[in-house]
């Protein structure tokens, strides 16, 4: 075998350092692949992190679309609580004008029926998505 190296021309071993370079580069190819499927090769690992990144990722997204309707509920619920007080404040006023009324116990008049439209329709303004479309005001 020593002797057939030293035989070797030129193009001989050019072409034996080719065939090496090849037969390094399968071999380490094959080797890649047959180890790639191992739980702690970089192929997994990168899988592993990818997984993660997308499940924090969707978490983040479902953590901010909570936080938004929290919020929005807030609103809600502090305007809510705007158009309660408001309305209790304006029937308060007229429950004691009623009551303090000289004609407090005698029939409905035509100007107490004005006064009691009128606080109606002030509750509509306050809350119009709760009125409903009435027939109009008898003089």
């Amino acid at each position: 075998m020593l002797k057939m190296l030293r035989t070797l021309s030129p193009l001989g071993w050019l072409a034996s350092a080719v065939a090496l370079v090849v037969a390094v580069a399968l071999i380490a190819g094959i080797w890649n692949g047959l180890w790639s499927w191992l739980p702690w090769s970089a192929e997994a690992q990168l899988d592993r992190t990818k997984t993660e990144l997308a499940t924090t990722q969707s978490d983040a997204s479902a953590r901010g679309l909570e936080s938004q309707g929290n919020a929005e509920q807030v609103a809600r619920t502090e305007a809510y609580g705007d158009i309660r007080i408001r309305v209790e404040g304006v029937t308060a006023e007229s429950i004691t004008r009623a009551q303090e009324a000289p004609d407090a116990n005698e029939p409905l008049a035509v100007d107490r029926s004005a006064v009691l439209h009128g606080h109606d329709r002030r509750l509509c303004d306050i809350a119009p998505g709760t009125c409903q479309a009435a027939a109009p005001d008898a003089p």
